[in-house]
This record gives C-alpha cells, sequence and structure tokens, in this order.
C-alpha cells in the first residue's frame, strides 16, 4: 500500500498537488469565460439569421406588393378607357353588356386592391419588425463587444497565472522524475483533478471517501510514507496541524 520511494516524495507530491488545484480552478474559470463568449455569440448569430430570413421574406413581399400595384393600375387604366369606349357603341344592348362586364370586372380589381392595402400593412408591420430586430442585435453586439474584451483580459491573466503555476509544476515534477509515485498520482489526479491527496481525518478516516483506515495505514501516513486509500484510492496526508 505504501510507496517505497522514502520520505521526501510527499512532501513533493502535496506541493504539486496545491499547484494541480490551482491550474484546475483557473482553467475552469478560463473555461467559464469563453463558454459565456460562445454562448454570447451564438445569440447574435441567430438574432441575425432571424433577420436575414425576415429580410428575406420582406423583400419578395415587396416585389410582389410592387407587381400586383402595376398589374392592378394597369387593369384599371384598361376599365377607363373601355368606360370611356362606351359613348362610341350605338348598340343599347352591347352598352348593358359592356357596363355589365365593366361592373363586375372593377369589383375584381375592387378585390385585389383591397388584398393589396393589406400586404402593403403587413409589409409596414415587417419592416418595423426589422427595425425592431436590428436594433436588438446592435445591442447585443455592444454588450458583447464589452464583454469579450473584458473577458479577453482575464483570460489573459488566467495564461499568465497558468503559465507560471505550470512551470513551477514542472519543475516540482522534476523532483521526482522517474519515480512510480509521480506516475500514479498522475493518474489520480485526472480523477480526483481538485483533491487528489487529502487528508486523514482524526488519524483514522479518509477525508474524501470517509472510509476507516486501519493502523497500519496510520502509522505508514504518520510515517511520511506515499499510501493511498484502499477505498477511494486518493493519496493520504496528515491532516494540518
Amino acid at each position: 500500500m505504501a510507496d517505497t520511494q522514502g520520505p521526501p516524495a510527499l512532501p513533493t507530491l502535496i506541493e504539486i498537488s496545491k499547484l494541480d488545484v490551482q491550474i484546475a480552478l483557473l482553467s475552469a474559470q478560463k473555461k467559464k469565460l469563453e463558454g459565456e463568449l460562445a454562448a454570447r455569440k451564438q445569440v447574435i448569430v441567430a438574432h441575425d439569421a432571424k433577420r436575414s430570413a425576415r429580410a428575406k421574406v420582406l423583400a419578395e413581399k415587396k416585389l410582389l406588393c410592387d407587381r400586383e400595384e402595376k398589374s392592378t393600375k394597369h387593369e384599371r387604366d384598361r376599365i377607363n378607357e373601355r368606360r370611356a369606349a362606351l359613348n362610341t357603341l350605338n348598340n343599347y344592348k352591347l352598352q348593358q353588356a359592356a357596363e355589365r362586364e365593366i361592373d363586375f370586372v372593377a369589383k375584381q380589381i375592387g378585390q385585389r386592391e383591397d388584398l393589396l392595402l393589406g400586404l402593403m400593412r403587413e409589409i409596414e408591420t415587417m419592416e418595423k419588425d426589422l427595425v425592431d430586430t436590428e436594433s436588438v442585435i446592435k445591442g447585443l453586439q455592444d454588450e458583447f463587444s464589452a464583454l469579450e474584451k473584458e473577458s479577453t483580459e482575464a483570460i489573459q491573466g488566467i495564461d499568465s497565472q497558468l503559465q507560471t503555476l505550470n512551470g513551477e509544476r514542472t519543475a516540482q515534477a522534476g523532483i521526482l522524475a522517474g519515480q512510480k509515485c509521480l506516475v500514479e498520482y498522475n493518474r489520480i489526479k485526472d480523477r480526483f483533478p481538485s483533491n487528489p491527496i487529502v487528508e486523514v481525518l482524526n488519524r483514522d478516516s479518509c477525508a474524501g471517501c470517509f472510509m476507516k483506515l486501519g493502523p497500519q495505514v496510520g502509522v505508514l501516513v504518520s510515517r511520511g510514507d506515499v499510501v493511498k486509500c484502499p477505498g477511494c484510492g486518493r493519496m493520504l496526508r496528515l491532516a494540518a496541524e
């Protein structure tokens, strides 16, 4: 259960574990900041995609409205021409038939004009919504720019601290280079990054899993040997006085 590397190994491993905990916390902070930036950016992308889709629909409706407006005006001009031509008809029955046809077509044109007015109102509403959406996007972009500047500065500070801590860890790990206890410690750290080395509570319990430890384990830990908890597998150390 104990590592036979000798007393100097445990203090070095404890120093390495302190550095690893700081590195893990800083890395988590950096990941959180990067995640917040990515999430904010995704919100802007989603709003921009929605704006683009609405702008496309608006452009299509404007094109349709323009065609309908020209077509309706053309039909209205033709009706006026046919009304003006009624006086040239000498046959009463022909005049009556022409008037009925003109009235029928005029009603259809009136219905088309009502639809055209509805389309114009819809376009007006869509234009207003598009302006509002663009205003929202502008606000989100301003917020993102401020957050990006703040987060970039924070991340740069974290990177600087990580560089220093990793350098210190490399130096400490160099003391135990090639030793089995360092390899074992690295495996434990991958499983328990926040507490790879835990204290022995009341000299008889693991602070990580609270398993009761036998007398032999307590003796080895007290002697400064590298010992793993038989329950969770973490390395053990005496509680700080």
